[in-house]
């Protein structure tokens, strides 16, 4: 009888967790709850949602960004070179 009950326990408080949850978690099924999902639907789809296309900066080919030049580093001027 106790390793039924053992058994029983977890399985009852889990149930009651997954009730509770369903029960938080569930789609609204109302009339306004649809009505309302459909106003945010469209309202993401219109043209005044949509984000401002971005324009690309004027100029030639030398106003986009590419790969440094690579320079020797810098010394002092009065560095000795050991060469």
């Amino acid at each position: 009888m106790k390793i039924l009950l053992y058994l029983l326990v977890p399985v009852l408080v889990v149930a009651a967790f997954a009730t509770v949850s369903w029960v938080r978690n569930r789609q609204p099924t109302s009339l306004e709850s649809g009505v309302d999902a459909f106003k945010r639907e469209m309202s993401a789809l219109s043209p005044e949602a949509a984000p401002a296309p971005r324009r690309r900066p004027e100029g030639g080919s030398d106003s986009r960004p590419g790969p440094a030049q690579r320079q020797p580093p810098r010394r002092p001027p009065n560095a000795e070179r050991s060469d």
